[in-house]
């Protein structure tokens, strides 16, 4: 709740500079409320605007984890789980990388064939500002994917998942901080996206006993997203057929994926649940 106030708190005041800002140089009047109004439509699509809010979130979110993490009676490393955890197969990096993409191309596939895409705000913004000036996007690249990858997985899957795995179990811990995970992300599209991709997150730290590797993933798929959005075509625009092939094959092959990681010889022991809670 902190984070989420700090966020929204954070996001208000660079929204309320922007304006006060763009007013002062239009010369609008405060008592023109169209004018307001379009004003305000305007600012929604500049980039800066939007790399300005994944800068405060991703940084808010890396200072909470390290925060509790510092102010927890465990070591840093071990209340974060940044330690190495269980060895995993080299071949596993690469499959939970691509089980990571194909997820969440079948989510953008289903979510375009249902017609609710034309809802998301953030995902739609974020693809905008992908193809903006080149300045916004190495910052949208820095942010975005190095310290958002890192700040969320230690924050969601490290900070908050140990702690709900060790109050309730494994599978309510993941879904408790999947959960948390994409009501933060506060869009009607994108959170059910992200809760989604919270699970399989949190699946692959339960599985391994590390952050390692849900950090890897988290930042190369943002990567690959920024990327795939800045210099290729936007995939919203497939033909409906395309969409219904690539949602049947990044199924599957999501579906294979697990199955091979579940049979890995890599699992870290099943955390003693805290008597009482």
């Amino acid at each position: 709740m902190l984070l989420l106030t700090a966020i929204l708190v954070g996001g208000v005041i660079v929204a309320s500079i922007a304006m006060a800002v763009e007013m002062l140089r239009s010369g609008v009047d405060p008592r023109d409320s169209e004018a307001i109004q379009a004003m305000t439509e305007r600012l929604k699509t500049r980039p800066w605007l939007l790399v300005a809010g994944v800068m405060i979130s991703s940084t808010l979110g890396l200072a909470a984890a390290l925060l509790g993490g510092f102010l927890s009676p465990k070591p840093l490393k071990e209340r974060l789980r940044l330690e190495k955890g269980t060895p995993v197969p080299a071949w596993a990096w690469g499959a939970a990388l691509v089980g990571c993409f194909t997820l969440g191309q079948a989510m953008e596939s289903l979510s375009v064939l249902t017609g609710v895409w034309d809802y998301t705000a953030s995902l739609k913004g974020l693809q905008a500002t992908s193809q903006g000036p080149f300045a916004t996007f190495a910052l949208l690249l820095f942010f975005g994917t190095l310290v958002a990858g890192t700040a969320e997985e230690l924050f969601f899957r490290g900070y908050v998942q140990t702690r709900l795995v060790e109050r309730w179990g494994r599978t309510a811990g993941i879904a408790g901080a999947a959960t948390l995970f994409g009501i933060l992300h506060l869009d009607p599209i994108h959170s059910p996206m992200a809760l989604v991709m919270g699970l399989f997150l949190g699946w692959l730290a339960e599985r391994t006993g590390s952050l390692r590797l849900p950090i890897f993933v988290h930042i190369l798929n943002n990567l690959t997203s920024f990327l795939v959005s800045r210099y290729a075509p936007s995939t919203a625009q497939l033909p409906t057929s395309v969409h219904v092939t690539l949602l049947a094959v990044c199924s599957l092959v999501f579906v294979g994926v697990v199955t091979a990681l579940r049979r890995m010889d890599a699992r870290s022991p099943e955390p003693a649940v805290l008597a009482g809670s």
